[in-house]
């Protein structure tokens, strides 16, 4: 306990902890507020599970599509050219289908 209280409070402890605070926190944070995940209505815990997997994955599509074409909504790219909108949707499909292909030959589904 004491070596543990002492990590924590040191100089690398507190960084990590403002890093933390900043990448993790403040992401989950906005989930469960803004994205209206701290109520939800759903039986099951299995199907709430769900649900925060759908919610988490747009929220990680939002970031590629942010990353890869500057916009991380699909309204942000409405005034953009068609040739623009087409792009980012071939390189998007272009990351997410390996991830898929590899997920599903992991549980055995191909």
């Amino acid at each position: 306990m004491y070596a543990n209280r002492r990590r924590v409070r040191g100089g690398r402890g507190s960084r990590l902890q403002r890093q933390r605070g900043e990448k993790l926190e403040r992401v989950n944070a906005h989930l469960y507020e803004t994205g209206r995940m701290r109520r939800v209505h759903i039986r099951g815990h299995s199907n709430i599970l769900k649900r925060l997997l759908i919610h988490v994955s747009a929220l990680n599509l939002g970031l590629v599509m942010r990353a890869v074409c500057g916009v991380g909504t699909p309204r942000g790219l409405q005034g953009n050219k068609l040739s623009d909108v087409l792009s980012a949707q071939l390189i998007i499909f272009a990351i997410i289908l390996p991830l898929l292909s590899a997920e599903s030959e992991i549980a055995g589904c191909a």
